[in-house]
């Protein structure tokens, strides 16, 4: 039987200091209709728009832990954990994905935000 600080330990981890974040989360993608009446004529105008910036997409082979390795491609089943250095708020957007993941700070914070992020691959 494994004890829970072996399975803790036995999963890869990285601490990554000093990250920069300037991403700004997506509200999402929203459908329209318009409806445009000029001299009597009218006609309908479909579309859709993002609304909000964009969030920050991160492969995990573009950083370097604080041992200076780089990370793998792909991570089995990773988790993403930001650490702010001041009070501004960071979270990551949806889900991790084994190859990458989207990270956005409070659109209320003027300019970028420096954060710990400690990722833990989960495994299978």
């Amino acid at each position: 039987m494994i004890s829970g600080l072996e399975r803790v330990t036995a999963r890869r981890a990285w601490f990554v200091p000093n990250f920069v974040v300037w991403g700004l989360p997506v509200l999402g993608e929203h459908e329209f209709v318009v409806l445009e009446d000029i001299d009597s004529t009218y006609s309908i105008h479909y579309g859709s728009t993002s609304i909000g910036q964009s969030d920050q997409e991160v492969s995990f082979d573009q950083l370097t832990d604080h041992r200076g390795n780089s990370l793998p491609m792909s991570l089995a089943s990773p988790r993403v954990f930001p650490r702010a250095k001041g009070s501004e708020p960071v979270f990551v957007v949806g889900k991790e994905a084994a190859s990458s993941f989207k990270i956005a700070r409070d659109p209320d914070c003027e300019g970028t935000v420096t954060v710990d992020l400690l990722i833990m691959e989960m495994g299978d």
